[in-house]
């Protein structure tokens, strides 16, 4: 039998899941003499002494006060990842002895990258600062790479000069703060209750107590549906928006899409009109608003889905047009995709937007370099990832925004022309060919004798999903622009710790 796109995908691929109930510290755990109930750490320490990333100076003190070490630092990550290093000793830094008791935890750091060898030393036994805490945790969260990007991202700090990727990150995910007077003071140690402070910030990222999770998925015209239960939400494209100051709304529903309507409606889940269209239709956004809410009015949809084509000319007009569309049917969902900020271009302004809409989509170009040996053609880039939620991070609330991720790989083969490659043919390919992993990309790719294809594998698909999560966005939509989706093969897929994407075949996004 021919594999579909996703014949392979045994879980789900919606990045938006995460996971529920955020870790509850009974009262008293640690009870430590030296944190009163009302200190500003007290939660934060109680937490780590339940969770065990690090215990207190004596059974009935903290150690309130004093310099977390570098070592404890290390000891402290590894548990909070419940990372393991290999049995078999090597040396990796001069002044860390074999049998040392933060030794394993220190490779652990080493082997997933929080720790790199710069030196030949790693200074054990000094208090850790709070730029070397800062880097630390980046390094753990696997944004080393992007961080190298982020030297040039607005920082409010006067008094950080180096390791400026890693503290802004640091500070745009909420895992650190100043210390007033736009003063980071990188060079301060860090004591162990502010370590305690960084760490349960990034449980409570990694862990939200709760969330609107929604899953979508987007099918065109003829599109075969087996399965949709796996979605809260599905949207059929079936409506196309022309004309300038006289816009016309043409609407063409499959047979299938139809099928699809009549399955979704009596499960329960939400049914989009999904509309398309050229920036022009925004002329006149009030008569655009009018034909889109009369095709609203009176049917089973529940919303809509607007995909309008931006243009540097149209200004405001796409907020206007979803305000004027709200006014019109309130008692319809407004969904909006926008192409998501990029460095070195202007940032639109998305606050009245997000604020019109009901969920904005944000779509993320690919990234294509085909100077190099190995010709790049990355899907859904982290680094472009993180920039568009840092832009959006003051103007748009994470849930609001969701993701657009699509099921196709993209690459070349011999001097052709770029194409997409379907998950068939990428199954194939991975057959016969060798696979990588591109960490400044995030991305897998594949090569063959003739053939290069990028796409997102299982690490790639949780890199994604835990930087939407630092980002308090737990929404995704996938779109399959060709072949079959067997959704019923996309389940989602529940671990306690967190959820994720079990791949064993390919899954691959369209730039």
């Amino acid at each position: 039998m021919k594999r579909t796109i996703l014949k392979k995908l045994t879980a789900c691929l919606c990045l938006c899941a995460v996971l529920s109930g955020a870790l509850t510290v009974p009262a008293g755990a640690a009870s430590f003499q030296d944190v009163p109930s009302n200190h500003w750490a007290a939660t934060a320490i109680d937490r780590c002494a339940a969770q065990g990333w690090f215990q207190g100076k004596t059974a009935d003190t903290f150690g309130v006060g004093q310099p977390m070490t570098r070592a404890g630092f290390a000891v402290a990550l590894s548990r909070f990842f419940g990372w393991q290093s290999g049995e078999t000793y090597y040396r990796i830094f001069s002044d860390v002895p074999q049998g040392a008791w933060y030794e394993p935890a220190l490779r652990a750091c080493y082997e997933h990258g929080a720790v790199t060898r710069q030196t030949g030393d790693f200074r054990p036994g000094d208090p850790i600062t709070r730029e070397e805490l800062a880097v630390m945790l980046i390094r753990a969260l696997g944004y080393g790479p992007i961080a190298g990007l982020a030297e040039d991202d607005p920082l409010p700090f006067r008094d950080v000069t180096t390791n400026k990727g890693h503290i802004a990150m640091a500070y745009e995910l909420g895992l650190v703060s100043g210390m007033g007077n736009d003063l980071f003071v990188p060079d301060r140690y860090a004591t162990r209750e502010q370590a305690a402070v960084m760490l349960s910030r990034l449980y409570d990222k990694l862990h939200p107590a709760q969330t609107a999770n929604e899953a979508m998925v987007l099918l065109r015209s003829g599109e075969e549906a087996e399965d949709l239960s796996g979605y809260q939400t599905v949207i059929l494209m079936a409506g196309t928006l022309t004309g300038g100051q006289n816009p016309r709304l043409a609407l063409s529903v499959s047979n299938t899409q139809k099928q699809v309507m009549e399955t979704a409606t009596a499960s329960g889940q939400t049914v989009l009109l999904g509309i398309s269209g050229q920036s022009s239709v925004l002329k006149s956004t009030a008569a655009a608003a009018t034909a889109v809410a009369e095709a609203l009015t009176d049917s089973s949809y529940d919303g809509v889905y607007l995909n309008i084509t931006p243009s540097a000319e149209n200004g405001n007009a796409p907020a206007a047009f979803v305000q004027a569309l709200r006014a019109a049917v309130p008692e319809k969902k407004l969904y909006v995709a926008a192409s998501a900020p990029a460095r070195r271009e202007a940032i639109p302004d998305y606050q009245a937007l997000g604020k019109a809409a009901d969920r904005i989509v944000l779509q993320v170009s690919g990234h294509e370099d085909t100077d190099g040996t190995v010709p790049v053609y990355a899907m859904e880039p982290l680094e472009t990832v993180y920039y568009a939620l840092s832009a959006l991070n003051d103007q748009i609330p994470g849930e609001k925004l969701a993701l657009l991720l699509t099921a196709e790989g993209h690459g070349r083969k011999g001097t052709g022309k770029p194409t997409a490659f379907n998950g068939d043919t990428v199954a194939a390919l991975e057959a016969k060919g060798r696979t990588y992993y591109s960490d400044r990309y995030a991305c897998a790719y594949l090569e063959t004798k003739d053939t290069v294809v990028w796409y997102l594998n299982e690490k790639a698909l949780e890199a994604r999903q835990q930087l939407l999560r630092c980002f308090g966005v737990s929404s995704c939509c996938l779109s399959t622009p060709n072949g079959t989706l067997q959704a019923q093969e996309s389940a989602l897929l529940f671990s306690k710790a967190v959820f994720f994407y079990s791949i064993t075949g390919t899954f691959a996004y369209r730039r």
